[in-house]
């Protein structure tokens, strides 16, 4: 009797990736991944199940990495100031392809009718439910949202900014979130 193959689902997630980076979303499919990754569509699906399944466990891997890299600055504090200043170092650092197909990977699970709960609770650890009382809180709570609308205009969007001007604006924004 022939062993069952195991199947690593971390470098069939990077399969995964890659079809998204090269591809685009639209171009994520079973047999896409099972092409890129050597393995069946039926192998492809039994780990994933959907679609969607395959988006939001390549949402959850970069979220996990993306936490890391934000406790590694934020440290201990819990103050929205030392938050919004991490999370703004986090997303804006040059990591091109990460971030692109981050970006394309979020586009894609919310244009289906998957569940965004991972991506609304990486949310809720950084600013809460939005919520500002104080101008220092209105203030911070702009800078949060500057540093994503910066993230996605230039990810999801594609604006052609160049290194330079995306460090620039990276500064203005370290610099927003001081005031």
């Amino acid at each position: 009797m022939t062993r069952p193959r195991t199947v690593d689902r971390e470098r069939l997630l990077d399969s995964v990736e890659q079809v998204v980076s090269t591809l685009g979303p639209s171009g994520l499919t079973f047999g896409s991944v099972a092409t890129t990754s050597g393995l069946s569509k039926a192998t492809v699906q039994s780990v994933f199940s959907s679609r969607e399944g395959m988006i939001e466990a390549l949402l959850e891997r970069w979220l996990q990495q993306e936490r890391g890299a934000f406790i590694q600055r934020a440290g201990d504090s819990l103050t929205l100031r030392d938050r919004v200043r991490a999370h703004i170092q986090t997303m804006l650092e040059p990591a091109e392809d990460a971030n692109s197909r981050m970006a394309a990977s979020l586009a894609a699970l919310a244009s289906t009718n998957s569940r965004m709960d991972g991506v609304m609770q990486w949310y809720a650890d950084r600013m809460g439910d939005f919520s500002a009382t104080t101008d220092e809180e209105k203030h911070l709570r702009m800078a949060f949202l500057a540093a994503e609308g910066a993230f996605f205009v230039r990810y999801l969007a594609r604006a052609p900014i160049s290194a330079e001007q995306w460090e620039d604006i990276a500064q203005d924004l370290r610099n927003f979130a001081e005031e």
